[in-house]
């Protein structure tokens, strides 16, 4: 039996058993037959059943940050009944199945009284027990009053990063997913509400936020919900069910082997593509909606179907339960579900998922089964809609590139986090007397690995790989939803670096100035430098060959938008703007390029076409 508390906050591998029968526990006189426990905010407990890898069957009750687990099937009564109490007399838990005996009980129940789950009602204040309501907003003031869009990318990023990123690459280092958050809809409201991308150009937009009842994971939590966004959804419920029942069919069209069921990979695109509605309208030249337009229809299919787009990257990307899934998993909407609940996916960083489980439900069933119980022929749509669903062609174009250009640009962060570690592992392994410049280099080489390692998402080998290959899957299948026809190269083959003539000459220059750096004035010819030289030698040809095949697809995103084609390459340096936009929030390693020219005083840049290398005349620090 393994009846074990968990704490998913704390925990950080698989803690052992800690049932009270099998594991020592020893009973105390401290709990009574007599005594009255109670279990506060008890509607918050998400109750499931799991199949362990030897096919047999588990319970889990899944309470805020802690599980209960239980894989006895005589005692999953006793964790279904626990869910449903508030209040109990500790001895009638041995009526909640067949058999029970009060020693038994007792000690499973001391065990969640030392955990905190349950209380003595003798020593519990009930004015602990949650707050009810209407509350304050979860939301820092703003920092701007003005709404503003992407076609201002280059004064918006210049403002903001300190460097201008041309509109022509906009979607290369914004993903697209997040380009409509900042626009104004119909009703004065921006699409990513609370969570507008970015940050800064969030508006203080009046909202009524209130303590979410809803029993479940989200029940009377810390965080409120977003009743305002929640009202303007009900008015067009009918609406956005019946154009996300005729996207769903655009994509079947596009992706036929999802009428059979459909996958994690095919629920994320279909996702994002929903969301890519109308940000194409958004951001097509020529008769694009201007800000302060977007139906509100569109802009609220939008926020409900955002958040299962970040349910299902979670699922792929986001080791929570010690594995992440393989995009062909199967998945239907009720696992959806499950999964958001015991993963506390309902819970942003400023609020909880307004929608009531049964609009998630429906939501769920006809994005994911297409199953809808009205009738949406009947359903009539406001112009503005019917004008939407008339563009999903284009649009679907735009999802599908955006998509592509989005997994080439973004491969670029597991190869850099990659060379960090290999860096510092070539620093460490250094055989000969390094300079103080070395010493500098060592220790921020040891403290960014400790940052990755601690507080990213590229902690490990094997978490940079799955990103890799999920990239290399999501671009390959965009391409069957692109042109069925077409034999598409496979993205780690179109991602292999090639060598030209001047590359020798690069490495020669660079070799000459991290010997002069990192080097006593005597040594001439370090084999400790070689080895620096060939790991950034590779890190650079790889960014080369991520930034030519990425621009090649932006260009066919500039040309369906009707977009003026970029003059200049870009740089990989400004592929840097999402994390820079990003604001604070959790530590990420900067931009490799900089860190060299920080600490050595080497300035790198990389473009499609070329490597350039150059003294910076920045002090080594």
């Amino acid at each position: 039996m393994t009846n074990s508390i968990t704490s998913g906050t704390e925990q950080t591998g698989p803690e052992p058993s800690r049932c009270p029968m099998h594991a020592g526990h020893s009973l105390s006189e401290g709990l009574g037959i007599e005594d009255e426990l109670v279990f506060p905010a008890h509607k918050r407990v998400v109750t499931q059943y799991s199949t362990d890898a030897d096919g047999l069957t588990e319970l889990h009750l899944y309470y805020g940050d802690k599980e209960i687990s239980f894989d006895e099937p005589e005692l999953f009564a006793f964790g279904e009944n626990l869910a449903k109490q508030s209040r109990f007399i500790a001895g009638t838990a041995t009526n909640w199945g067949d058999d029970y005996d009060w020693p038994r009980i007792q000690a499973l129940l001391e065990q969640l009284l030392e955990e905190g789950i349950l209380h003595y009602a003798s020593r519990y204040d009930a004015a602990s027990s949650g707050p009810e309501g209407a509350c304050p907003s979860p939301l820092p003031p703003a920092l701007t009053t003005v709404a503003r869009t992407w076609f201002e990318c280059e004064a918006i990023t210049e403002e903001l990063t300190g460097q201008s990123l041309p509109l022509a690459y906009l979607e290369l280092a914004i993903p697209i997913w997040r380009i409509a958050h900042m626009v104004l809809d119909a009703e004065g409201r921006q699409v990513g509400e609370a969570n507008v991308f970015p940050k800064a150009l969030r508006l203080d937009i009046p909202t009524d936020w209130r303590i979410c009842q809803y029993p479940g994971s989200r029940y009377q939590s810390e965080l409120p919900m977003n009743v305002t966004a929640l009202k303007s959804m009900r008015n067009y419920w009918p609406q956005m069910m019946a154009a996300l029942l005729r996207i769903r069919e655009a994509y079947l069209l596009r992706f036929p082997h999802a009428r059979q069921g459909m996958t994690v990979g095919d629920i994320e695109i279909l996702s994002t593509l929903v969301l890519v509605v109308p940000t194409y309208l958004l951001m097509r030249s020529g008769e694009h909606i201007e800000n302060g337009q977007l139906h509100p229809a569109l802009s609220s299919m939008f926020r409900v179907t955002d958040g299962l787009r970040t349910t299902m990257r979670e699922m792929l990307f986001v080791p929570l339960a010690g594995s992440t899934l393989d995009p062909d998993t199967p998945m239907s909407s009720s696992e959806i579900y499950a999964y958001a609940e015991r993963t506390n996916s309902f819970h942003s960083f400023h609020g909880v998922c307004a929608g009531p489980k049964a609009m998630i439900e429906e939501f769920l069933r006809v994005l994911v089964e297409g199953q809808l119980q009205t009738d949406t022929q009947s359903t009539p749509l406001d112009a503005p809609v019917q004008t939407a669903l008339e563009n999903l062609e284009p649009a679907f174009d735009y999802g599908l590139y955006g998509l592509q250009v989005h997994s080439i640009a973004f491969s670029l962060w597991p190869a850099m986090t990659r060379t960090y570690t290999q860096l510092l592992a070539i620093v460490d392994a250094w055989s000969e007397k390094g300079s103080d410049t070395f010493l500098n280099l060592q220790e921020n080489l040891r403290s960014k690995v400790h940052i990755l390692k601690t507080e990213t998402l590229y902690a490990t080998e094997e978490w940079r790989t799955n990103r890799e290959r999920i990239y290399s899957l999501t671009y390959e299948q965009c391409a069957l939803g692109l042109d069925p026809e077409l034999s598409e190269q496979a993205l780690s083959e179109r991602l292999t670096p090639v060598r030209a003539d001047y590359h020798a000459s690069v490495a020669d220059q660079l070799r000459v100035l991290l010997q002069q750096r990192l080097c006593g004035t005597n040594v001439t010819d370090s084999p400790d430098v070689r080895n620096l030289l060939g790991c950034l030698m590779d890190y650079f040809l790889r960014e080369q060959a991520i930034l030519r095949v990425a621009t090649e697809i932006q260009q066919q995103i500039n040309d369906l938008l009707g977009r003026a084609q970029p003059e200049a390459p870009i740089s990989g340096a400004l592929l840097d703007i999402h994390n820079q936009l990003q604001g604070s929030g959790p530590r990420r390693l900067p931009y490799l390029e900089q860190e060299l020219e920080d600490r050595l005083g080497i300035r790198v840049v990389v473009t499609k076409d070329r490597i350039e290398i150059t003294e910076s005349g920045i002090p080594c620090q």
